[in-house]
């Protein structure tokens, strides 16, 4: 059986992690069959098209842009909706953010979401990739052994560019969906390619965790 699952990212570098983290892990379950499609941002010849960003995420699922949620993931048959939002900026988009209660912190950005997904939208199809804080956070155990770096939810990027360093890669905090930046986390991603592996590298997020197991109940 194959089932399509769009995803929603904040960009397009955002889009290859998630892809690969989600086919890798569910690449376990024989007897289906998983593909992703981009949904937003779109990108041609390796360039993204036009901003996204958390406003971005939130005008798509929203209906507010003309190419949005509502017409796309039905268009596709999209059968899941993979929905990703950093959440070091999230008091922006009106959530608290207190690192102090990470599971209410996951609940507030996954109701502020789900309460701002267009109302004709069946909202059983919705994951949320919620990521504590930055995307880079999930990252790090792909590159680094240390466990205690590995929890960390701050300054993220900083510890993976230290690692990537050493192997010629950056990525830069501007720029992240440069063709560099690209090529760095292409070499991260293909450092775990195991479902268990995959597994692994979510105990040390809360959010990756909890994405892996919505993976889980599909």
């Amino acid at each position: 059986m194959s089932k399509k699952i769009g995803i929603v990212s904040e960009g397009v570098s955002d889009y290859r992690v998630l892809q690969h983290i989600a086919l890798r892990y569910l690449k376990q379950r024989e007897d289906e069959d998983f593909y992703t499609i981009r949904l937003n941002p779109k990108e041609e010849k390796n360039k993204q098209l036009g901003f996204s960003g958390w406003q971005g995420v939130f005008n798509y699922i929203s209906g507010e842009d003309q190419q949005n949620l509502i017409v796309e993931a039905i268009k596709e048959e999209c059968e899941y909706v993979i929905v990703q939002i950093d959440t070091d900026v999230c008091e922006q988009y009106g959530v608290k953010h207190d690192l102090s209660n990470i599971e209410q912190l996951w609940t507030n950005v996954c109701q502020k979401l789900s309460d701002s997904v267009h109302k004709d939208f069946d909202k059983s199809k919705l994951i949320f990739a919620i990521c504590i804080d930055e995307l880079e956070c999930w990252l790090i155990p792909f590159i680094e052994t240390d466990e205690k770096r590995c929890q960390n939810m701050d300054r993220c990027l900083n510890i993976v560019n230290n690692d990537l360093h050493k192997k010629g890669y950056y990525i830069d905090k501007d720029n992240k969906n440069s063709m560099g930046a690209q090529s760095a986390y292409d070499y991260i991603i293909k450092q775990k390619k195991k479902p268990k592996e995959i597994l692994e590298c979510s105990k040390f997020n809360y959010g990756f965790r909890k994405f892996i197991e919505q993976l889980n109940s599909i």
